[in-house]
């Protein structure tokens, strides 16, 4: 009986515990945890464009400098 569980212990152990310390998914899922993060940051943005609108965009180009100069006529 010792024997034979042996064996099976030996068969889990090579089969079995190798398999589930296996990382093949992990690519998958940080894949999908980026993919989530990335969507939530779009969600963030839209609702806060959406309850804010042109405020938002208007703090944004302030904040980076976008628009300070005039606009310049064509040709120079």
């Amino acid at each position: 009986m010792s024997e034979r569980l042996a064996r099976v212990s030996v068969w889990w152990e090579t089969r079995v515990r190798c398999t589930l310390r296996s990382e093949q998914g992990f690519q998958t899922a940080e894949a999908i945890g980026i993919a989530a993060v990335g969507l939530l940051v779009l969600v963030v943005i839209y609702a806060a464009l959406s309850a804010l609108g042109f405020d938002v965009i208007e703090w944004i180009g302030d904040t980076f400098g976008v628009g300070d100069d005039p606009p310049t006529a064509p040709g120079g």
